[in-house]
């Protein structure tokens, strides 16, 4: 009696299962090889099945730890972020209510009945430069919202960022002196290309910012070079530097490369929003550090946009 077809299809637990008709039927010797072979084949397939299956099952283990891991990192460092920013936020405010507390007590007990103008100036001034810390703070958290959601807007148009840059430098004046660190601006040229303003001045603003903080009571150099189709801005200290491992992290959303006994404020997102804006204005920005020989972070701008140019 011949093996039907459809039952050589068949599979069975026995690899040495044989049908009856195989070994008592007419099928040659060559029949019964044949369907040993058959059934070590289809056994040999499944073993290979699960053998895929176990990697792939495997793997996906392997997924999932790493993006439980991911989590929990994201999770302590939205806390770590959150505790800065509560600290932060709270700094300038703290130093704002005491001095209009102070107004307001001098004004309610004093015997004067006019409060003297040098006490009132003293206590607005104060009160304007705490007022400005918070801006910078709110203005901060804002932008990195605008920029995970894509909606950084940029107004266009034609810059000097020779210009901007002594503009900028300008306004730092103040805080150099009181950091013991000598502000020295080499930029002589016009270097005219078309960016946006507000946001050229807070690149430029974040790498002063950084520099002086950082800059250990040393010279801060900063220099303007014009190429035929960039713009080249360069920021270097001579303070404390950053370790090698560090060059990349520290363009992160709240990182920083310094111990806490050289860290005097701020949310962590300086140079990250740095990085954004420059990205967005078409161009790159790098770091070369060594610690203790300080750092020199290099802006290259596009002078014009590519649709422009187009």
């Amino acid at each position: 009696m011949a093996v039907r077809d459809d039952e050589w299809s068949e599979v069975h637990d026995n690899l040495i299962y044989e049908w009856p008709e195989l070994v008592l039927g007419e099928a040659s010797a060559r029949r019964r090889v044949e369907w040993m072979v058959a059934q070590l084949k289809r056994e040999r397939e499944t073993d290979r099945k699960l053998v895929e299956l176990g990697m792939k099952l495997a793997e996906q283990v392997e997924e999932n730890a790493r993006l439980y891991e991911e989590s929990r990192a994201a999770v302590r460092m939205r806390d770590e972020f959150l505790s800065v920013a509560s600290h932060e936020l709270k700094t300038p405010l703290t130093p704002l209510r005491l001095k209009l507390q102070g107004l307001r007590r001098e004004v309610e007990t004093g015997e004067a009945e006019v409060v003297p103008r040098e006490r009132v100036v003293r206590a607005v001034q104060g009160a304007e430069q705490q007022l400005r810390k918070l801006t910078v703070l709110v203005d901060a958290l804002l932008d990195v919202s605008r920029l995970t959601q894509g909606r950084l807007a940029l107004t266009w148009e034609d810059l000097d960022l020779t210009e901007v840059v002594r503009e900028v430098a300008e306004r730092f004046a103040q805080q150099a002196a009181k950091a013991g660190c000598a502000l020295e601006v080499e930029a002589e040229r016009p270097v005219v290309g078309r960016w946006d303003r507000l946001r050229l001045e807070q690149v430029v603003t974040n790498l002063l910012s950084n520099a002086l903080k950082y800059g250990a009571g040393r010279p801060v150099h900063v220099t303007v070079e014009a190429e035929p189709e960039r713009a080249v801005l360069v920021v270097h200290d001579e303070g404390i530097g950053i370790e090698p491992e560090h060059l990349e992290r520290i363009f992160g959303k709240f990182e920083r490369a310094v111990s806490g006994r050289h860290y005097d404020g701020g949310l962590g997102l300086g140079l990250y929003i740095t990085r954004q804006i420059v990205q967005a204005l078409g161009g790159d920005i790098e770091v070369r550090s060594e610690p203790g020989r300080g750092a020199t972070f290099r802006v290259v701008l596009p002078r014009q946009r590519e649709v422009d140019a187009g």
